[in-house]
């Protein structure tokens, strides 16, 4: 019984120094290069626990996307953390919009990648899949097509 009260214990302390590191700032905010290139917003509402928005624009359409983020740093690698998330988007699109069912987008977004935070500078870089499903048409050509490198200058 001592032995089951001790695990968890260690579990528990573990657990919780692991989320206490999972946060290196507060809000950052910069570019987003790639498929669904635009302004990226990314604020952390609790230690492991991050919002990030994702204003998408190019010729062919627009997308705001709204994710929450569960992000954790990658054992012996100093500023380097891994994430997950899932969210939604809602857009339109402007080039050949009558070949679709509508011009109006809604869908379902995951998203999974890393981060590196510049420990000497307040930057990050990120490198992420992040595939989307729409609700309301058939443009999805994107699924496999949404890596992206986001820049952006973190508010500590």
């Amino acid at each position: 019984m001592k032995l089951k009260k001790l695990l968890f214990a260690a579990l528990l302390m573990t657990a919780f120094a692991t989320t206490l590191n999972a946060q290196q700032y507060n809000t950052a905010l910069g570019v987003r290069l790639g498929y669904d290139s635009g302004v990226t917003l990314k604020h952390f509402f609790a230690p492991a626990s991050a919002g990030e928005f994702i204003l998408a624009a190019s010729p062919h359409y627009f997308q705001l996307t709204g994710l929450y983020e569960y992000q954790q740093p990658i054992p012996g690698a100093p500023g380097l953390d891994w994430y997950v998330g899932l969210g939604a988007h809602i857009g339109g699109i402007h080039k050949d919009r009558n070949h679709y069912s509508s011009s109006f987008l809604l869908g379902a977004d995951l998203i999974g990648g890393i981060e590196y935070v510049f420990p000497s500078a307040p930057f990050n870089i990120s490198l992420d899949w992040k595939p989307s499903f729409n609700f309301t048409n058939s443009y999805n050509d994107y699924w496999f097509s949404g890596f992206a490198l986001s820049l952006r200058y973190t508010f500590r």
